[in-house]
Parts: C-alpha cells; sequence; structure tokens
C-alpha cells in the first residue's frame, strides 16, 4: 500500500470510547465502534443522531457558536482599551446581521459544494451537514430549497442593512464573506494534480481570512483605528489564531478517515486522499498512515483516539500558526494597554513574550504540561508590556491567552469529542 510518511516511532496515543462510527464504502466499512458494540455504518444508530432539513435551513451550523463569539471579544478588548463603548449598537446590529444571516449562507453554499463528501464522511450524523437523503429527487429538493434559503438570508442582510442605514457595512461585510469562500473553495475543489501541495497550503492560509473579517469588525467598532499598530498585530492575531483553530480541528478530523488493525497499524479510507488539505496533514500527526482503503475485517475505528495529546513537531502546520498567532497576540495585547507614545519595546518584548510562550506550548508532551504553560506564562506575557509604561496594563495578555487557551483544549481532545463539544470546523 502506499503511505501517508510519517514518523513510525510514536507510541499509540490513548484511544476515547464513544459511540458513532465510519460510514465507509462497501462491506469494509463495517468497523467497531471503539468498543462498544454498535458497528459503524449503522442505519439505526447513525439516524438517531441526525436533524431534519427544516432544522437545517433553520441553523445550519449549530456547532460554530464558538466562532461567533470572536467578533465581539474583539470589540470588547479594543472598547476597553479605547474607552470607546458608543458603537456598541452599531457593532450588535452587523454582529448579528453577519452570524445570523450572511455566515449561515456561506456555511450552506459550503455544504451544497461538498455534500457527496459530507454523506460519506465517518461522522455525518454528529456533523449535521445538509441533509439530503440518498434518492436524487430528496437531494434536488434539498439542494433547490438551501439555496432558496441562502439567497433569502443575504437580501434579509442587506435589507436590514438599508433599515438601519448601514447597508455600505453590510455589503462590505457581505462581499469580505464571500470573496473569502469563493477563494477557499476554488482551491479546495481545483482538480490539478502538480500543485496539490501549493494548494493544501493555500487553503490552510485561506481559512484565517474569515476570522480577519470578523476581528476587523470587532476592533473598528471599538474604536481601534485602522493605521496604528495594535489594529495591525490585532488582525494578525485573529488571522493566525483561525488558521490554528481550523488546522487543529482538521487534524483531529483527520483521524475520523482512519482505522486501526490488529497490531494497531493506521489505514486511511481512500476518500483521504481526495481531500489534499487533510491529507497533507497526516504526516505531522506523529505516526505512519497506510493509504488506499481499511485493514481487513474493517479494524478499530480511531476517530476517538487523541492523537495530539502527546504533542507534535514544531514544524506541524498548526503549531506554525500557534508561533504566529502567539507572537503577533503579544504584540496586539501590549498595544490594548494603551503603552506610552512611541514605546515600541512594549510591542517587541510583548512578542518576544508571546512567542517564547508559544514555543513553550508547542513543545509541552502532556495536556496537563499545556495548562500549566497557559496559566503561567499568562503573567509573563502580561509583564513585558510594563517596558512601556501601559495605562491598562491587565489588558496585555489577554490576546495571548485566548491563543494558549484554545491550543491546549483543542489538542487536548479526540476528533469524536471535538464535535460532541461543538466548537466546530471551518
Amino acid at each position: 500500500m502506499a503511505e501517508f510518511t510519517g514518523p513510525a516511532n510514536r507510541k499509540p496515543a490513548e484511544t476515547v470510547g464513544g459511540v458513532g462510527g465510519d460510514a465507509a464504502d462497501g462491506p469494509a466499512g463495517e468497523v467497531a465502534d471503539g468498543g462498544r458494540g454498535a458497528a459503524v455504518g449503522d442505519p439505526g444508530h447513525r439516524a438517531g443522531r441526525g436533524r431534519g432539513l427544516a432544522a437545517y435551513l433553520l441553523v445550519p451550523r449549530p456547532d460554530t457558536w464558538a466562532k461567533a463569539l470572536i467578533a465581539p471579544a474583539c470589540f470588547l478588548l479594543a472598547a476597553g482599551s479605547t474607552g470607546d463603548f458608543r458603537g456598541w449598537a452599531r457593532f450588535g446590529v452587523l454582529w448579528l446581521v453577519l452570524e445570523l444571516l450572511i455566515y449561515p449562507a456561506r456555511y450552506q453554499w459550503n455544504d451544497i459544494t461538498g455534500l457527496d463528501a459530507d454523506q460519506r464522511h465517518p461522522e455525518n450524523a454528529a456533523r449535521r451537514r445538509l441533509p439530503a437523503g440518498p434518492a436524487p429527487a430528496g437531494r434536488r429538493r434539498a439542494v433547490r430549497l438551501s439555496v432558496l434559503t441562502a439567497a433569502a438570508r443575504v437580501l434579509a442582510a442587506l435589507l436590514t442593512g438599508l433599515a438601519t442605514g448601514l447597508t455600505g457595512q453590510v455589503v462590505l461585510l457581505a462581499a469580505a464573506v464571500f470573496a473569502a469562500a469563493g477563494l477557499y473553495e476554488w482551491l479546495r475543489l481545483a482538480r490539478s494534480r502538480s500543485s496539490k501541495h501549493r494548494r493544501a497550503t493555500a487553503v490552510w492560509v485561506a481559512v484565517g481570512l474569515g476570522y480577519l473579517v470578523r476581528g476587523g469588525l470587532g476592533f473598528a467598532a471599538g474604536g481601534l483605528p485602522w493605521d496604528s499598530a495594535e489594529m495591525a498585530a490585532g488582525l494578525a492575531c485573529v488571522t493566525a489564531f483561525g488558521i490554528m483553530f481550523v488546522l487543529l480541528t482538521w487534524a483531529l478530523e483527520v483521524t475520523s478517515y482512519c482505522a486501526a488493525d490488529a497490531a494497531d497499524a493506521w489505514h486511511a479510507r481512500a476518500d483521504l486522499a481526495g481531500k489534499p488539505h487533510l491529507a497533507r496533514l497526516v504526516r505531522h500527526l506523529g505516526r505512519p498512515v497506510l493509504a488506499g482503503g481499511l485493514p481487513p475485517g474493517g479494524g478499530s475505528y480511531c476517530g476517538g483516539v487523541r492523537v495530539l495529546r502527546a504533542g507534535s513537531a514544531l514544524a506541524a502546520p498548526w503549531n506554525v500558526a500557534l508561533l504566529a498567532a502567539a507572537a503577533s497576540g503579544g504584540a496586539a495585547g501590549a498595544g490594548l494597554a494603551r503603552p506610552q507614545p512611541g514605546a515600541a519595546a512594549g510591542y517587541l518584548a510583548g512578542a518576544a513574550a508571546g512567542l517564547a510562550g508559544g514555543l513553550l506550548l508547542a513543545r509541552c508532551r502532556t495536556a496537563r504540561g499545556r495548562w500549566a504553560v497557559t496559566a503561567a506564562w499568562f503573567p509573563v506575557v502580561t509583564a513585558a508590556g510594563f517596558l512601556a509604561g501601559p495605562a491598562l496594563p491587565a489588558m496585555g495578555g489577554l490576546p495571548w491567552l485566548a491563543v494558549a487557551a484554545l491550543y491546549a483544549t483543542f489538542t487536548g481532545w479526540s476528533y469524536r469529542e471535538l464535535i460532541a463539544a461543538s466548537p466546530g470546523s471551518a
């Protein structure tokens, strides 16, 4: 078999039991369910966890609530720094339009283009994407209704902007979201074999653009000038944070495509090769994964394995994003703490402290160690900004803390635990 590259000297990660499983193609997809006796692909089991089309059209992605908190968090950080909360009403309207109308329409687009792959996904029911069913007529009806609902959402967003005098801002938000979405979909669905590596890397970078939009909305509404150093550092942080968020989610999702044989060798379903942005992450998981299909007899489902708990190489894409987010988060915190005019040393010290904390997190090999670093290094990043004589020193470490807490959380989970806790995927 072909092999996804990866070091072979890693001890097997802990396997976590739970319901769910692998909806693989054909008889080989009957994979044991983590010791609980439910066969993967059991129609009764999967149907019990799904939801109907009406519920989907009402709330396409109920698991994206964590992402919806990013813009308010950025607004509170910015307004807390500037002392300017006057834009709260305008921000509230734009935030609701973004998260209740524009982004759900964007998610519906994503679910339509990925319908076939989503229906074959091992955790299809738990992910609760567009429920279309196997019959062609049902699929066409589901897609048609989803398109109409998405269009209605965009129209409602524009009408809300018109009614509140925020038409220009709503149009700008919608254009930014759908431009980023269009780039992502084009990169993800392109079929050029010669550029799979570059395309996968481009997809990893493109997923950060949506977080840039959310962060920009919150920071600007909170009074940060677009040409300020703290705005630049904050946007860099929220973009890198978003890339890290998604890459950690995808690294865990890779395990749902795998099954382990009796010797604990992992085998990937053929479907994984059709998703280069996921498949390229396999080599960084710290163990070899054989491509080309499940092992004889189906094997043991790997979606409950906490594959990142024992750590990963510093060069892993999610760790690179962590370092970028930690460094820019330290610099952003120094700026939000309102340093003395011209005190560039505070930004540099904050960035250096943030980067050092990110390195410590990336090198940790236990979940408890990552949480210990998060708690112990937060005051270090905060204190680094003291070089600039900040007016609000307590704010200096907050962006870094958000980055570190997310990293410590996701690296301690399995994919099954991730979707059960509902933090979402891009």
